[in-house]
């Protein structure tokens, strides 16, 4: 029993291993996923880092309140692009539900941030922070379909980095949860502290950590 399942763990490896030498169309599709991802996650980190100024600055306050939820909202539609693109994994990988839970939180995101990019107010109190929960348990499906996709490619040296995106993601909620309690206690001199030292990291190392993942599909 223990031969016949090493035998299909090595098969799946060499699988994994073949799909990387042959490069086909799904590889490709696999890597621009993880651009995308990338490229939406910075726009996200940036609009975070834009938060603070309009929180705090003083000049051009006005161009940055018109400017922010247009990147939020970018950032968060090119990274549900960039998991859709991700489908294309192969089926041995088993990583295909968890793309796709991950797809539909990252669309709940989406229409979170569309909603402040539309200057909309059609979301009551519990709709938006489920949309925001959503989005937030969309990152945890992405990493760990990332973690599928390294044990389909035989890379289990690259898993502590799927466990830093994990780690961002728990700043992302701690944040968040904070940034509710002080604004709700009225404490918004510690909003700075909050959204800085702990949100605002998460939104930094996760696009840095799913980069790093990147250069395994090579």
């Amino acid at each position: 029993m223990n031969h016949e399942s090493e035998a299909v763990a090595e098969s799946e490896s060499i699988s994994g291993e073949e799909w990387l030498r042959d490069a086909p169309d799904s590889l490709k599709s696999t890597r621009r996923g993880l651009k995308l991802v990338i490229y939406g996650g910075v726009l996200v980190f940036l609009a975070a880092v834009g938060v603070l100024y309009f929180l705090f600055g003083t000049e051009m306050q006005t161009l940055f309140m018109n400017v922010l939820p247009v990147m939020a909202f970018s950032g968060n539609l090119i990274i549900f692009a960039g998991t859709i693109f991700c489908l294309s994994i192969p089926e041995q990988a088993g990583a295909r539900r968890l793309l796709i839970g991950a797809a539909v939180g990252f669309f709940a995101k989406v229409i979170f941030s569309g909603t402040i990019f539309f200057n909309t107010e059609v979301l009551n109190l519990p709709v938006a922070l489920f949309l925001k929960v959503a989005g937030y348990i969309g990152f945890i499906l992405f990493a760990l379909a990332l973690r599928k996709l390294l044990l389909y490619l035989n890379r289990p040296d690259q898993m502590w980095k799927v466990h830093c995106l994990l780690g961002s993601v728990v700043l992302f909620l701690m944040g968040s949860w904070c940034l509710e309690l002080v604004t709700d206690l009225g404490l918004v001199g510690l909003r700075l502290i909050t959204i800085y030292s702990v949100m605002l990291v998460g939104f930094f190392l996760y696009p840095c950590f799913t980069f790093s993942l990147k250069k395994v599909l090579r």
